[in-house]
Formats: C-alpha cells, sequence, structure tokens
C-alpha cells in the first residue's frame, strides 16, 4: 500500500516540479528513488524510462545515481527527439545488488527470487502501471550501466511483458532465461576491451536471445574497456530508435 501511496504523491507533485528526491517502500525496505518528468504538462500519455546504475554509484543519498551515463543519456534522448517522459533512477544500497551474480563470470544461473533492491523496484513499477493511467504502457523502456546492465537483463528475464525495449550496457544474464524475451527489443552495448565484465557475456546473451527474437543487436567498441556506457548513451541513432520501439 505504501508503494501506491507513493506513486499518487509522485504524479500530483510532478506538475509543479520537474525533479523529485522520493523513495520506494515495501515491506520495511526503502529505495531512493530519482525521478524525471521532463516536459513539463503533456496531455497525451507519456513514455516511461528506467535507469539501472552501476556498483559504483550505490549508497543512500539519492543523487550518486544520477552522475554518470545518465546525464549523456538524457541530452541524447533530447536530440533524438524524445521531449516529454518519465524517468525513473532508483538507487542500490551500498551492500546491495540489482542481481545475484559474479561479474567477472561468463556463466551465472538467475536465482529463483530477485535481490530485495529488485523485488522492491518491480513491485513499484507494477504498482505504477495499474495505478497511473498517465503512463503509456506501450512505450517503456529499460537501461542499465555495467550492475545495472546484469539488473537489466535479468529484469526482461523476469518480466518479458513489461518493457518495449532494453538497453543493457556492460552487463550480462543467465542464458538459460533469454528464451522468455520474446517480445522485447534489445540493443547491448559492450568493450571488447572490457577488464571488469567479460565482453562475451554480452556476446551470449544476445546470441541466446536471438533464438527467440529477432529485434536484438549487440553494438561492440574494439577498443573500450568498462566505461563504455558513455559512448553508447551517445548513439543518436541507436537511441532514436530504441525509444521508437513500441510494445505489442
Amino acid at each position: 500500500m505504501r508503494v501506491i501511496l507513493f506513486i499518487v504523491s509522485f504524479f500530483i507533485l510532478a506538475e509543479t516540479q520537474a525533479q523529485q528526491a522520493k523513495y520506494l517502500v515495501l515491506n520495511g525496505k526503502k529505495l531512493p528513488l530519482k525521478e524525471y518528468v521532463v516536459g513539463g504538462d503533456y496531455e497525451a500519455r507519456l513514455p516511461f524510462i528506467l535507469f539501472l546504475h552501476g556498483a559504483g554509484e550505490r549508497g543512500s543519498d539519492n543523487v550518486a545515481q544520477t552522475k554518470v551515463g545518465l546525464p549523456v543519456l538524457m541530452e541524447t534522448l533530447k536530440a533524438a527527439g524524445l521531449e516529454h517522459y518519465v524517468l525513473w533512477a532508483p538507487q542500490c544500497p551500498s551492500d546491495q545488488r540489482w542481481t545475484d551474480v559474479d561479474w567477472k563470470a561468463i556463466d551465472h544461473t538467475m536465482k529463483k527470487n530477485p535481490t530485495w533492491p529488485m523485488q522492491v523496484l518491480m513491485e513499484g513499477i507494477d504498482s505504477l502501471v495499474a495505478n497511473t493511467p498517465t503512463i503509456d504502457t506501450t512505450r517503456m523502456y529499460i537501461v542499465g550501466l555495467s550492475m545495472g546492465g546484469y539488473g537489466t537483463w535479468e529484469y526482461i528475464a523476469r518480466q518479458p511483458y513489461r518493457f518495449a525495449a532494453a538497453m543493457p550496457v556492460c552487463g550480462g544474464g543467465d542464458i538459460a532465461q533469454a528464451k522468455n524475451n520474446t517480445q522485447t527489443g534489445v540493443w547491448a552495448f559492450h568493450g571488447k576491451a572490457d577488464n571488469v565484465v567479460p565482453y562475451e557475456n554480452s556476446v551470449r546473451m544476445v546470441n541466446a536471445t536471438k533464438k527467440v527474437n529477432t529485434n536484438v543487436h549487440l553494438i561492440s567498441y574494439p577498443d573500450v574497456k568498462h566505461d563504455s556506457w558513455n559512448k553508447a548513451f551517445a548513439e543518436k541513432k541507436i537511441v532514436r530508435d530504441f525509444i521508437s520501439t513500441r510494445k505489442k
């Protein structure tokens, strides 16, 4: 119930404030959240974007998650012609992860249940969709970098019906779960010289997903190490294709 109350509060305040610092709360667990309502008042339904940060931006200040990658992405969204949208940037606590996985491993198996930050986030978005008719549910998108790239792959495996398109950057996932994603378009990015998350992780996920989904793409950067998100989020044509995707 507290999640639902939060969302109602957000949309009342959104008319007067372009940016809100809030929390998602579920079963005593609290997740900091920065919200952006871009473009002010708008009569049509709004696209929704979920942004999942990396490990270095974990914490409780509700600020760090907005500093890496997100500014570049929002500039490119504007350049690509997206003038009105809602964006959520939640912050994972310092001692938690979006996914319970070894980032350096090539293989991993998705756990039966999500981590509690992912669970709180998923419940919050479920409530948003159920209680907010101003969100265009055919234009919901998820973007994540590094730890957030893993979170992106896991989210679309657990709820393949939720997002029209996903953009996991230097992440990875459980290839056995790729069969679930028959609908969500995917634009995955990875630097071939990545020394933190193996490039092969994105290759394996993309190849596995292509077996059930034709709208899946891998963009590789030959000489880029782990920080491929700045190049990825600056790809205006790709971002335009990404936000043009609609859920059937």
